[in-house]
């Protein structure tokens, strides 16, 4: 049976561009220092007897602050301090040459949303990738106060494959920055707000683009339900993007090599591949669940990324002379919240809660 939770079609993040950018959202560099904006100076963490070294500035309790309130501070900014502390608190560890820093999950955030979110996305569309990449920190820090960076396994969470900074132009740079301070306030919107179905962190899965109706989860997962996303299509036609068609020749020997790769692959025979390829099943939304293409069953995931196809609903065509043309809707795994969908949404005036909801069937929005 199918893991959603650990979905083949997640394409690699690069783990030290969350780092860089998480880091120079909190004001620190890669050496784990932390600068001071203000004086220009850079102070150095004490390091403590595991040789873990600590944020200036920062209390032993996990990140909370250990300034006492000013004198004759309310009562209700009491408690919003305390509550702002309390998500505060939780914190992930980066480690780079052989040093320790701490970072908490609301510092790191927003370099987590700026790889997994298009520049071109509104405010609104930005908050629900906040909320997402929260929750799923959330779930997997479970009880936990502090988690590994390594332990996020953010490269499962989406589809969008992060870019390399280091050929970016001079212009490119200053998008890059203008993205993470609209991360940034995304973040500090929805300051410790996550999803949650009956009291439990769900798993937010989110693509890029549907192909026109999301995708039924299994059991574990009732809050990934199939809903149209008519959005997806209406946003491709009026930009006249290619993103939600494509379509890919394949001659019969390269088709046939591809899928050969595949593990337990019989050997396909060339000669007789077009008349020897069906699709066995779809679901709900049109994506492949199961084909038979020479001797051999497959998987509508194992053909897609065989083929290197952008999402699992395909169909193939078989006519043309001594070519496959395979014609593909949609980008990325299909659960979820589709990113193009989101926009198209906030554009009309829906707010971020309302999309979540749309998306997610049957949560709650809490903040912690």
């Amino acid at each position: 049976m199918r893991k959603i939770g650990v979905i083949f079609a997640a394409l690699f993040m690069v783990s030290w561009m969350f780092s860089f950018f998480c880091m120079h959202a909190a004001g620190q560099d890669g050496t784990g220092n932390s600068h001071n904006a203000e004086q220009g100076d850079v102070e150095t963490g004490a390091a403590d007897l595991s040789g873990e070294q600590k944020i200036p500035g920062q209390s032993d309790k996990l990140g909370i602050s250990g300034n006492t309130n000013r004198s004759g501070e309310s009562a209700l900014e009491a408690a919003q301090q305390e509550s702002r502390n309390i998500f505060q608190s939780r914190r992930v560890i980066l480690e780079r040459y052989g040093v320790k820093t701490y970072l908490s999950v609301e510092d790191y955030l927003p370099g987590v949303v700026v790889c997994q979110a298009s520049p071109e996305l509104g405010q609104e569309a930005l908050k629900c990738q906040a909320v997402i990449a929260r929750t799923y920190i959330y779930r997997q820090m479970g009880e936990r106060e502090e988690i590994q960076e390594e332990e996020l396994d953010l490269d499962y969470l989406g589809d969008r494959t992060a870019f390399d900074g280091a050929g970016l132009t001079v212009h490119q740079k200053e998008q890059l920055a203008e993205s993470l301070e609209r991360c940034k306030l995304a973040a500090k919107e929805t300051a410790g707000m996550v999803m949650k179905y009956e009291d439990r962190y769900i798993l937010p899965l989110f693509h890029e683009c549907s192909a026109g109706r999301t995708r039924t989860g299994e059991a574990d997962y009732p809050y990934l339900q199939s809903v149209e996303s008519k959005w997806d299509e209406q946003k491709n036609k009026d930009r006249h993007s290619a993103t939600l068609e494509s379509e890919t020749a394949f001659n019969l020997s390269d088709f046939a090599a591809r899928i050969g790769k595949l593990n337990d692959s019989r050997a396909v025979d060339e000669a007789r591949l077009p008349s020897e390829i069906q699709v066995v099943k779809r679901d709900d939304a049109g994506y492949v669940l199961q084909m038979k293409i020479g001797p051999g069953t497959y998987t509508g995931d194992e053909v897609q990324y065989a083929l290197e196809l952008p999402s699992a609903c395909f169909t193939i065509d078989t006519k043309s002379q001594g070519q496959i043309i395979v014609r593909t809707k949609g980008r990325g795994h299909g659960y979820g919240l589709s990113q193009n969908g989101a926009e198209a949404m906030a554009e009309e005036g829906w707010s971020f809660e309302d999309i979540l909801k749309y998306y997610y069937k049957n949560i709650s929005l809490v903040t912690e």
